[in-house]
């Protein structure tokens, strides 16, 4: 099986890609799209495991082989190769991508950020841990090599290599020794559901900087959940690889705390992550009485809860608004969307589940957009609590897999993101010097 495909009509770009991943890549000329995207995809060898879509192609191509590839290969990687140009974001928003990639990337960037997605893939149950080997035909058989002079020395002329020894039996896995700071007397535990209508509004960037802020304040006592159920990637976008996820969270063992520790992972930046289900079958199985009483159990051990929500009301939003003391409630300058969060705020006062504590973020802002913010504010009913700028910089931090505001602290976004923490923890400030030495040691090497 060849894991790796690429679909571009860029030569240049192709020869680059086949000296890093030779034969573990296939590529499929963008020439074909001239007959529609079934072209490409009926020539599609095997089942790939991640796919890299340009450079050269547009958006039109790119959306249907996104959709026809998805629709063949439903448990594929996806990056897009493309510059940084100011309709990057639109492409992200609207089309199911893993990662954006600049044809213009290192090396090690590149490679870098295709062992993440692999890793991703492989802890998610999208892909087996052999399915990334080297093909057989790369292996070097020594009986073949011997004698063959290379002009030099012949590899018979080297010296054999001394045998080392037996390496020792690692020892039993133990449990993690995490400790969470005791909560004093008397503070409150709080619990934060950031809620959008539909996907692509920038939720989950929210609720990882959210909980990064947080985390300054209550280094070890927060925790970020991933509820979107469906289709969650915290960790994918923070480049960590979880051992366990919601689905051991809320299983009977999990009552147990020493259990429900070994569900989390920690982030280096102070906090833990509830990681989203493996796959969408898994996630139907987390009841809504289970998140439930998830979000309680936790408020019983972390100061911060932060959970980031599927898109919508279903069931499992509306569960997580009866449990939480803030909501933060995020949309884009679109009229569909800006309508829909009206909706959902008619129906939430309907049914008293608007908690108590409600922060209206309007993302992606652009005075391009055509509309103001009072305009925004007429559609949704309700005056506007932050305003997120459109940045390329929350992009480039996702590729990166470093929370924003730790990655550029001077970004427009990151300010304004730092401002929905400071509603909630207004002690929560940068600290530029800590900030600067957690950027370097997330860049790539």
């Amino acid at each position: 099986m060849v894991p790796f495909l690429l679909v571009s009509r860029s030569a240049e770009y192709e020869t680059r890609l086949r000296s890093l991943l030779g034969e573990r890549l296939a590529v499929i000329p963008g020439e074909f799209l001239t007959f529609g995207p079934e072209a490409v995809v009926s020539r599609v060898p095997d089942s790939p495991r991640i796919a890299l879509l340009g450079p050269v192609l547009n958006y039109e191509e790119t959306k249907g082989l996104v959709e026809a590839l998805t629709a063949k290969h439903r448990d594929l990687g996806l990056i897009v190769v493309r510059e940084q140009r100011s309709d990057l974001e639109d492409w992200v928003d609207e089309l199911e991508l893993h990662a954006v990639l600049s044809p213009d990337a290192s090396d090690d960037t590149t490679v870098g950020l295709l062992d993440r997605l692999a890793g991703w893939l492989i802890a998610n149950g999208r892909a087996g841990e052999h399915d990334f080997d080297a093909p057989l035909a790369l292996e070097i058989d020594e009986e073949i090599l011997e004698g063959i002079d290379t002009g030099l020395e012949t590899v018979a002329d080297v010296p054999p290599i001394a045998s080392e020894p037996e390496p020792e039996p690692e020892p039993e896995p133990q449990l993690p020794e995490w400790e969470f700071p005791p909560i004093e007397a008397g503070v409150p535990t709080e619990a934060i559901a950031v809620v959008a209508p539909k996907g692509g509004q920038g939720k989950t960037t929210i609720a990882i900087n959210l909980a990064t802020g947080l985390a300054e304040v209550a280094p070890n006592s927060v925790v970020l959940v991933d509820a979107d159920l469906q289709f969650g990637d915290i960790t994918a976008a923070l480049a960590l690889k979880p051992e366990g996820t919601i689905v051991d969270a809320v299983a009977d063992a999990a009552i147990d705390e020493l259990v429900l520790k070994t569900t989390l992972t920690h982030h280096d930046d102070g906090f833990f992550v509830v990681a989203s289900a493996p796959s969408p079958e898994l996630g139907d199985q987390v009841a809504p009485a289970a998140l439930a009483e998830l979000i309680t159990r936790l408020r019983a051990t972390f100061r911060y809860v932060v959970i980031d929500t599927t898109p919508g009301l279903g069931e499992h939003t509306l569960v997580t608004l009866e449990h939480v003391t803030d909501a933060v409630f995020v949309s884009n300058m679109g009229v569909p969307s800006l309508r829909a969060t009206r909706t959902e705020f008619e129906l939430l006062t309907k049914l008293g589940l608007m908690p108590g504590n409600r922060h209206i973020v309007v993302n992606q802002t652009d005075k391009n957009s055509g509309l103001t913010i009072k305009d925004v504010e007429s559609i949704i009913g309700a005056p506007v609590d932050i305003e997120v700028p459109k940045s390329s910089a929350v992009l480039l931090a996702s590729n990166r897999g470093v929370p924003l505001i730790h990655d550029d602290v001077r970004d427009p976004a990151a300010k304004a993101i730092r401002s929905i923490v400071l509603r909630i923890a207004p002690d929560a400030f940068p600290k530029r010097s800590k900030i600067q030495r957690r950027r370097r040691s997330n860049e790539p090497e």
